[in-house]
C-alpha cells in the first residue's frame, strides 16, 4: 500500500482500480478469497482490507474487465512474460470494438442497473496488504479466479474502508473481531457477512 494514505477503518477513503461485488469476497477466509478472486495461494497471507462502495457509479466512470477467471481483465491465459501478457486484448477493447462507443456506453448502464447499493451485489474492492510484484510472473501471480464480475474504476471513488483482516486471520469490522481462517464458527462468519452486506 505504498503511495496510499493508510486506511483507518470506519473511515471513508477513495480507490480506484479493479473491483468486484460483494457475492465474490464476503467473509471467505485467505485462501478462499484467493480463488475467487485469482490471486495466488499465499497473497494474502499477510492480510487484506475490503471497502465498499459508498457513491453511485456512471457508465463514464468504469470499464469492464471481465470476470475474475481473465487475469488483468484480458483474454485468454495469463503469460509468464509481462510484455506478452501486456499485449492480450482487453475485455473492454473488444467490447469497443464489437459496439462501438455508443453501444459500450449502453452496456455500462445496462450494468449498473443490476448493481445494489447493499447486498451481494454491491460493488467492493479487496486490497491486499501484500502488494503487486514485478518479480512474479503474471501467470503465477494472477491465476484463473472463481468467475466473478470484474469492473476497472477509471477514476478515485468513495469507499467506506469495511473490514480488515490481519496476518493472523483476524477480521475486524466497527466494533467487532473475530477469526475468518478456514476454521472460523459460522456465527461469527455471519456476521461479518451480514456488516459486509448492510454497512
Amino acid at each position: 500500500m505504498s503511495g496510499r494514505k493508510p486506511l483507518v477503518l470506519g473511515d471513508l477513503a477513495e480507490a480506484e482500480g479493479d473491483v468486484t461485488q460483494n457475492r465474490w469476497v464476503g467473509a471467505r477466509s485467505a485462501r478462499a478469497l484467493e480463488a475467487s478472486l485469482g490471486f495466488h495461494a499465499g497473497r494474502l497471507s499477510d492480510g487484506w482490507w475490503v471497502l465498499l462502495l459508498k457513491e453511485r457509479l456512471k457508465p463514464a466512470d468504469f470499464d469492464f474487465a471481465g470476470i475474475t477467471l481473465r487475469s488483468g481483465g484480458r483474454l485468454g491465459l495469463p503469460a509468464r512474460d509481462p510484455a506478452a501478457d501486456r499485449a492480450r486484448t482487453h475485455v473492454s477493447d473488444q467490447i469497443l470494438a464489437e459496439r462501438g462507443p455508443a453501444g459500450y456506453a449502453d452496456l455500462q448502464a445496462s450494468a449498473l442497473a443490476g448493481v445494489t447499493e447493499k447486498g451481494e451485489d454491491r460493488i467492493v474492492k479487496v486490497i491486499p496488504v501484500t502488494p503487486h510484484s514485478e518479480a512474479m510472473a503474471p501467470a503465477d501471480q494472477y491465476p484463473m479466479g472463481g468467475g466473478g464480475l470484474q469492473w476497472t474504476l477509471r477514476r478515485p471513488c468513495s469507499f467506506l474502508v469495511a473490514l480488515q483482516v490481519d496476518a493472523q486471520g483476524i477480521a475486524r469490522i466497527p466494533g467487532f473481531s473475530c477469526f475468518l481462517g478456514e476454521s472460523a464458527t459460522y456465527d461469527d462468519r455471519a456476521r461479518i457477512a451480514r456488516y459486509l452486506m448492510e454497512a
